[in-house]
């Protein structure tokens, strides 16, 4: 063929395309015959093309309800399943002819109880390009079925198990199911023109089953048109089954579902096989200001199995608002749930990460459930803990970064009711803090930290600023600080890990270095060798132990058991305490406190240098053999490190008056070309 041909051909099958993309307008509410809906979906089936089924029915019609401006359709038998791909079915058209009679909604209300709650309104079945727009759906089965290979369809402006005014029921089982196969399918719209309400069903709002790469974007489910009061489902969005890659939500806020006020769960993902998708900047709990609680009971559950999905993320507007449910902001459940990710959410806060709005737990994992990794969250303000990890097997969880008790800033108390973290019932190896990762676990009701059992252990807790929490820092029970044993041969939670012993903490005023020293009393294997003892600045808590406010720093305990650590970035005034991790990963509460002793030990790399008389009334003399320390500068200091005289070592034998000096002790310090001394020194 040639191209002449081909362009030919290409204009004659655009020609026939035009020629039958038709317009069929529905003129009446009739169930059948001419003009009727079930006349119109018949007739976009049978003929091939592009086509539009519009609305044009008169307000004489004797099914047009005046007072609430909706023209009702009740079908008598299941509406035509749609095979026709490239279909705009489009309710706005009936306000386009008629005008605005329900300024509340769309005017196309298709009733389902003449069906007695079985089928659907609109069933897409292996179709593609499809628009269901603008109507009024409720009391069927399902309100909106997309099934078979359907894909790159779109579903905008319906009000789906509620009423005219979107302020009441008018309930279907599911509002809308997406059932085994359809993909590429969006639901919802960045604009207020293509949201859905989909609302007071008796089953989910939106159910995704089987089906991959869905987009559910911009859309009310369970609340009211104004977003201010729920119109419950009993679950929100449902993704189950083999489900994966489906969207919830979007960056901007005109993508955010707003999933609040349903009677179960807000968005649960449940099914093994239901991996990677993508819940993002939606509100889940509360009205569309993010100020105010319309609860579910849950917010997000990962459940039976669902792994690898992903709860907000590190991209501006990606974190959801988990906050005022009544029962947990995030669950995390049950048997091979696993590798789930949270990160970057507002779980317990207002949408300002200020206030309080509070969830009952803000993050549950049970089940048991493992492997998953909570990062970067704003959790706080809650009734009960700031995060449970419960029950034997739930393992292996990582929680790192995360604000717990405190607003944004990471600075300003807002603290949760109970325990900033609980781990009770059995889970081992999780971790809380890894290396420049740490928590702030701060101003919460109970501990820090509680572990519960003698089946917790192997929980590590690593460089987490853990502070004015009411009750201890790290608490393992039983409750209050647990005394070190001989040789840590005690059993119980986390092992009950002895904490470290200070033995010597001092400030050279000098050098501004602190030398810290300890030991740690543990038998275990092969002692003690390579235990980590991370050392804090406390916040001098009243028990004595703790808490540990900011890391600065950790050192390795030998096989003796003994430790040393030393720094520049302690004063005087500081408090420190430290914990210890064993080599199985067991971490231990709080030291005992301990204040810093200041002073300057004598250092003498040089002992050709000779200081005399010492003690002295009014003099010392000052001797030296090594030529490096001819013309060397002097100083002599107090405890507190002050300065108060300084000169110049002129002959290898030299006189200086300690007149004007109180009785008391000093620090002579000699700075040569390659050396110095310090030598203590004592006026009468």
């Amino acid at each position: 063929m040639t191209y002449k041909n081909i362009f030919s051909a290409l204009l004659l099958f655009l020609f026939i395309t035009a020629a039958n993309a038709t317009v069929y307008t529905v003129t009446n509410t009739n169930d059948a015959g001419t003009g009727s809906l079930r006349a119109a979906i018949t007739n976009v089936n049978i003929y091939p093309g592009t086509h539009t089924l519009a609305f044009n029915i008169p307000t004489t019609d004797p099914n047009y309800i005046s007072a609430q401006g909706v023209w009702k359709i009740t079908p008598t038998s299941t509406l035509p399943i749609i095979t026709r791909s490239n279909v705009t079915i489009d309710g706005s058209t009936q306000t386009t002819n008629q005008g605005d009679t329900n300024p509340y909604g769309p005017e196309i209300l298709i009733d389902g109880e003449h069906l007695y709650g079985s089928d659907f309104a609109f069933h897409l079945y292996n179709v593609l390009g499809a628009t269901i727009k603008s109507f009024i759906i409720g009391r069927f089965t399902v309100g909106i079925e997309i099934s078979g290979s359907s894909h790159n369809n779109t579903i905008i402006g319906n009000y789906v198990g509620c009423n005219y005014n979107a302020t009441d029921t008018l309930s279907n089982t599911h509002g809308i199911e997406i059932l085994s196969g359809p993909y590429n399918n969006t639901i919802g719209g960045a604009t207020a023109s293509d949201r859905n309400i989909f609302s007071g069903n008796n089953h989910a709002g939106i159910r995704v089953v089987n089906s991959n790469s869905n987009i559910i974007k911009g859309n009310y489910v369970g609340l009211n048109r104004m977003g201010n009061a729920a119109v419950r489902n009993y679950d929100g969005i449902s993704i189950e089954g083999t489900s994966k890659y489906n969207l919830i939500g979007g960056y901007t806020a005109a993508e955010r579902n707003y999933v609040s006020g349903n009677v179960a769960y807000g968005i649960p993902v449940f099914g093994t096989g239901c991996n990677f998708n993508i819940i993002i900047g939606n509100f889940v709990g509360t009205d569309i200001t993010g100020t105010d609680s319309i609860p579910n009971t849950y917010g997000v559950l990962f459940d039976d199995g669902a792994s690898y999905n992903l709860l907000g993320g590190r991209v501006s507007g990606a974190g959801n608002l988990l906050s005022g449910n009544s029962g947990y902001g995030v669950f995390l459940y049950n048997p091979g749930t696993q590798r789930d990710s949270v990160i970057g959410n507002f779980i317990g806060t207002d949408v300002s990460g200020t206030l309080p709005l509070p969830n009952s737990i803000g993050i549950v994992i049970d089940g048991p459930s493992y492997k998953h990794y909570i990062d970067s969250n704003v959790v706080s303000a809650n009734r009960q803990n700031g995060i449970t990890i419960h029950l034997v097997g739930t393992d292996s969880n990582i929680v790192i970064r995360n604000k717990i008790g405190t607003d944004i800033s990471g600075t300003l108390p807002l603290g949760n009711a109970f325990d900033g973290i609980r781990i009770g019932e059995g889970p081992q190896k999780n971790v809380i803090g890894s290396a420049g990762k740490g928590n702030i676990i701060a101003n919460n009701g109970g501990n820090g930290i509680t572990v519960m059992t003698s089946a917790e252990l192997y929980n590590r807790f690593t460089e987490n600023s853990i502070y004015n929490n009411a009750e201890l820092g790290i608490d393992l029970f039983p409750a209050g600080p647990s005394p070190n044993d001989i040789g840590d041969t005690d059993s119980g939670a986390n092992d009950l890990m002895n904490f470290p012993v200070f033995q010597n903490v001092n400030l050279n005023t000098l050098s501004g270095i602190t030398t810290i020293s300890g030991t740690i009393d543990y038998t275990v294997f092969s002692g003690a060798n390579g235990i980590k003892i991370e050392i804090f600045k406390s916040d001098n808590d009243a028990s004595g132990y703790g808490q540990g406010k900011e890391f600065i720093g950790s050192a390795l305990a030998n096989a003796s058991g003994n430790w040393t650590f030393s720094c520049s970035c302690l004063a005087a005034t500081d408090i420190i305490t430290a914990t210890a991790t064993d080599q199985l990963g067991n971490t231990s509460e709080f030291s005992l406190n301990s204040s810093i002793t200041v002073g300057i030990n004598n250092i003498s790399r040089n002992e050709n240098v000779v200081v005399y008389p010492n003690p002295a009334t009014s003099i010392i003399e000052i001797e030296f053999q090594d030529t490096n320390f001819q013309n060397a500068e002097y100083k002599i200091v107090n405890l507190l490190g002050e300065l108060l005289q300084t000169g110049y070592l002129e002959e290898m034998k030299s006189t200086i008056s300690i007149n004007t000096l109180p009785q008391g002790i000093y620090y002579l310090q000699l700075n040569s070309k390659s050396d110095f001394i310090i030598k203590k020194i004592v006026k009468h």
